[in-house]
């Protein structure tokens, strides 16, 4: 029986420098399945370990010229495993990256929300401010607004301060009632 002829890997790097394509073709095909496997040792999913190692030998195409390899088999897995880390590491900053731009896309969706109800609240109790007595919004805009006392009110507009607990209850219970409306489940 005739032995078949396998040239060997110096010979098919020599040949692939100069620019022949079987020689490529052949490199390919002896180690193409077997690092696509050791990519998969470290990378579960098998398109990217395909992708990975088809990668690879683009890369060894388009530099063929320049290659200074004296251990093919080392270079290819060396090269393997240095990509299936870099692929590692991209994909923790990316997964890292996403949690914190939907964090914060959180954050932000909330703060607009809040600030939205803020924004309608406020307009809300200004206009029921406005149509009720000025007397009674003074009092209570100088009682919750501005911190004084019940005495203190009652001594600067001259009225007891059973008239001062009166109006601010009036008016709270006004505001109650229009928020109560509008906004039910607060």
């Amino acid at each position: 029986m005739g032995e078949v002829n396998i040239p060997d890997d110096r010979f098919l790097l020599k040949r692939l420098r100069r620019g022949d394509s079987y020689a490529f073709a052949a490199i390919f095909s002896r180690y193409y399945r077997s690092l696509v496997l050791y990519c998969n040792s470290f990378i579960t999913d098998m398109d990217e370990c395909e992708d990975i190692v088809m990668d690879l030998f683009v890369e060894i195409w388009e530099h063929r010229e320049r290659l200074d390899i004296s251990n093919l088999r080392s270079f290819l897995l060396r090269s393997v495993r240095h990509d299936c880390l870099d692929a590692i590491k991209h994909r923790r900053v990316k997964d890292s990256y996403s949690a914190a731009l939907l964090l914060s896309m959180d954050i932000n969706s909330a703060a607009l929300d809040n600030y939205i109800l803020y924004d309608e609240l406020k307009k809300l109790v200004d206009n029921t401010l406005s149509s009720l007595d000025a007397k009674s919004v003074a009092i209570f805009k100088m009682s919750r607004w501005d911190g004084v006392k019940y005495d203190d009110i009652a001594k600067s507009m001259n009225i007891s301060r059973r008239t001062v607990e009166v109006r601010i209850t009036n008016v709270i219970r006004q505001l109650r009632a229009t928020i109560k409306k509008h906004f039910p489940t607060i």
